[in-house]
C-alpha cells in the first residue's frame, strides 16, 4: 500500500495534529527567539544566521538556492542577503555563466562568525533536549527526519 492510501485510511488520535503543530511551532520559535537575542549585536534579523551557514556550507550559491533549499521567499532572502552583505558579512560575484545570477561567498568576518553561529545553536540544542537521553535524541531525530520524507545524513 502506498503512503498516500495508508495516509487517507488511517486514523489518528484526537488532537493529534494540532498538538504536532503546537510543538513544531513552539521549537521554531524558540530557536528563532533564542538565535535573535544572541546575534542582536551583529547586527543580524531573523534568518540571516540560517543563510550565513548555507553560505558557508554551499560557497558561490545563489539567492534563488538559498530560497529553494531554505523554504524562503525569495524577496526575503534578497534583503537579508543585502543586509548580509552591507554588513561585511558576505560579497557576490557575478556568475560568468549566468550574468543575471550572483554566486554568494562569505568574507573573513563571515567566516569569522560561522563557529559562534554553531555555538549558540548548540547551546539551544542542548538546552530543548536537557531532558532527554541519547537514545531518546536519536530516535526525535531520525522520526522528524521520516517525516519530512528526507533521508537521514
Amino acid at each position: 500500500m502506498d503512503i498516500v492510501k495508508l495516509s487517507e485510511t488511517r486514523e489518528l488520535p484526537p488532537h493529534f495534529t494540532r498538538e504536532l503543530g503546537r510543538a513544531v511551532t513552539f521549537l521554531h520559535r524558540s530557536r528563532s527567539r533564542f538565535m535573535s537575542e544572541r546575534l542582536r549585536d551583529y547586527g543580524f534579523s531573523g534568518a540571516m544566521y540560517l543563510i550565513l551557514l548555507h553560505i558557508e556550507r554551499h560557497p558561490g550559491t545563489t539567492q534563488d538556492n538559498i530560497a529553494n533549499h531554505m523554504f524562503i521567499d525569495k524577496c526575503n532572502v534578497a534583503r537579508r542577503t543585502k543586509k548580509l552583505e552591507t554588513l561585511g558579512y558576505l560579497y557576490r560575484e557575478t556568475d560568468q555563466n549566468d550574468r543575471r545570477q550572483n554566486n554568494l561567498y562569505l568574507t573573513e568576518k563571515g567566516r569569522e562568525l560561522v563557529p559562534v553561529i554553531r555555538e549558540y545553536m548548540a547551546q539551544w540544542g542542548r538546552t530543548i533536549t536537557a531532558g532527554l537521553d541519547d537514545q531518546e535524541c536519536a530516535s526525535l531525530i531520525g522520526l522528524l527526519t521520516k517525516m519530512t520524507g528526507q533521508n537521514q545524513k
